[in-house]
């Protein structure tokens, strides 16, 4: 509503600087008809009345004018100053002026002298009706200047009596019908004006929309072409590893020496390692974009972040033969330290990708209360125009052969997007042939470092016994699943969907400590629905996780919000098994609890 009122202020001011802009556009003419009609007045009369009066009159109406056009000049150099209310000044204006020609009808006034009576009349009268065209944009200026011009006369005819009485009534009338006149004008150009505001306004909003319909299609056709281009960069970067898997695995079948099947074994691994490296990305991609990532702050110490990928990378540095290296530091940021590795890791390796010789150097220093990661290297660099587009999914420079050796072309758009979150910003410098700068920008922090054990490497627990019910709709990874299962010591229930599952708990009586479902199951089913609906069966909140290989982010938001643990396909057997840990050694706590 305060909206809508104020957008209906704003265009009622709009209407109001176009009268005052019309009001000024007539004012030279009208001054200066004023000016010559004043001075065929003064000539008329000259032999009529006094010599002084005419003169003093004929100055203060030249005054007048002089005043009028000095508005008008100043109104085209300040139009625009909202702060002078033009509108008030020229109405001033326009009292003076007929005051200067209402005092005519009185100083001027002949009753033995029917002529100078007539001319006096018809002169007042014309000035009155020449000022509906001038002063009817602005009624206030109008009606001052027509009553005080034409009153005094009427006045005078009706104060002198006898037949002259009858004049003044006429002039009184003929006013009437000269305001009437100038309200119906006045009223149809503040019409005229809306409608021509209106008309512009539509016009500029349909513009603004065709502007923005434009733009929208133009997003929507670079978001298709970048679609396409990005399945068919994964379709592509996905088949490689399978090709070459399926190779390897028709090459054991064939191969009966088990010291030649060796490195087939390797290649075999190698390959089915990059086709999980991929999917992760991918996964990760699909993250961000749902929003799922949700970063621990906590004070990191650089240096240990560096050791650690100095250890991890040192080796695709020296098989490369450039040099890596780390400049110590004892600077402490506040950062999420796995996504912060994250972000370097995917820079330094990129970094040595594409660095044929010489070195990557890593280091950092204070830069207004932040703390400036660069990552430098000594690469082709990269010209201006790609230095937005490297950092959108599956576009790689000078790879148009999609070699997997050159990466997927998704880590530098992982690591834009978590700079985003952790609003770590992040900066480029490049020159052609000079190499190429990443700066991440990170808050410096002061305090201790919190040494966190991960989870998922320090615990370790006996499986043996441990009752997992699996619910998924394929043979393949129920039978896969029971048999890891079953080899950690686990005791296993494999069911295709949640009714199969309650059928079988009812008959076997097994009692499971855990669940595992996977996301999609058939006919429209969810594995969260499953989990729900056996634990109601239970009557116990059984500790529960969701397997999915979808990437979409909507469904990743979807089995995030059930919040039950989420496995991402293909879930690495130690991950696995240490959440499996996890939920045993919980079990064991809360039973010791009991006792």
């Amino acid at each position: 509503m305060v909206d809508e009122i104020s957008a209906e202020q704003r265009f009622q001011a709009r209407i109001q600087d176009e009268q005052i802009a019309l009001l000024f556009r007539h004012i030279p003419l009208a001054q200066a008809t004023n000016l010559l009609v004043a001075t065929a007045l003064v000539w008329f009369l000259w032999h009529v009345i006094p010599h002084g009066i005419l003169i003093a009159w004929w100055i203060a109406n030249c005054l007048v004018i002089g005043l009028r056009f000095g508005l008008t000049v100043s109104y085209r150099r300040r139009a625009d100053d909202s702060r002078v209310a033009w509108h008030a000044l020229m109405t001033v204006g326009a009292v003076f002026s007929g005051v200067t020609w209402g005092s005519a009808g009185v100083l001027f006034f002949v009753p033995d002298s029917a002529s100078t009576l007539t001319f006096l009349t018809i002169i007042l009268a014309g000035m009155s009706a020449g000022s509906i065209a001038s002063l009817s944009s602005w009624p206030p200026a109008q009606y001052s200047y027509t009553v005080l011009t034409m009153m005094p006369i009427a006045l005078r005819y009706l104060l002198e009596g006898g037949d002259l009485w009858s004049l003044g009534l006429m002039c009184l009338f003929y006013l009437a019908n000269v305001l009437l006149f100038s309200r119906q004008l006045s009223r149809a150009l503040i019409d005229s004006m809306r409608l021509r505001l209106e008309k512009q306004k539509l016009v500029q909003q349909l513009r603004e929309e065709m502007s923005a319909s434009e733009a929208a299609r133009a997003r929507a056709e670079e978001a298709n072409l970048a679609k396409s281009k990005f399945l068919a960069a994964a379709s592509h970067d996905l088949r490689q590893p399978l090709q070459a898997m399926n190779l390897f695995i028709e090459a054991l079948r064939n191969e009966r020496d088990p010291q030649r099947a060796g490195p087939v074994w390797v290649h075999l691994s190698a390959s089915a390692q990059a086709l999980e490296g991929l999917l992760n990305e991918l996964l990760d991609i699909s993250r961000l974009e749902a929003g799922l990532l949700d970063p621990q702050l906590r004070i990191v110490s650089l240096q240990e972040v560096f050791d650690a990928l100095e250890r991890e990378l040192e080796p695709l540095a020296e098989e490369k033969g450039i040099e890596l290296g780390f400049v110590a530091t004892r600077l402490k940021v506040a950062s999420d330290r796995n996504m912060l590795s994250r972000i370097l890791r995917n820079i330094i390796s990129n970094a040595i990708r594409y660095t044929e010789q010489g070195a990557v150097l890593v280091g950092c220093r204070r830069k207004d209360g932040r703390v400036a990661i660069a990552i430098c290297d000594t690469g082709p660099g990269i010209e201006p125009e790609f230095h937005q587009a490297i950092f959108r999914e599956f576009y790689q420079l000078r790879n148009p052969e999609r070699d997997r050796r050159k990466g997927l072309g998704l880590g530098l758009a992982i690591v834009d997007g978590l700079c985003r979150i952790l609003d770590h910003p992040l900066e480029l410098k490049s020159r052609v042939g000079h190499g190429s700068t990443f700066l991440v920008h990170v808050p410096i922090a002061a305090g201790e470092v919190a040494h966190l054990e991960e989870i998922e490497a320090s615990v370790s627990a006996s499986l043996h016994g441990y009752a997992i019910l699996v619910v998924d709709d394929e043979p393949a990874i129920r039978q896969a699943m029971a048999k890891v299962l079953g080899g950690w010591g686990c005791q296993v229930l494999a069911a295709e969907s949640a009714q199969d599952a309650l059928s079988q708990l009812a008959t076997s009586g097994f009692l499971p400590d855990a669940i595992i479902a996977d996301y999609r199951l058939r006919e429209g089913r969810s594995g969260t629905e499953a989990i729900a609906d056996i634990r109601r069966a239970l009557g116990r909140a059984v500790p529960a996780a969701i397997l999915t290989g979808d990437t979409a982010p909507a469904r990743l938001r979807e089995a995030s919000a059930s919040g039950l643990m989420l496995l991402h396909k293909p879930v690495q057997p130690a991950r696995l098994r240490s959440v499996l840990s996890v939920w045993r050694l919980d079990l064991s706590a809360s039973v010791s609890q009991v006792q």
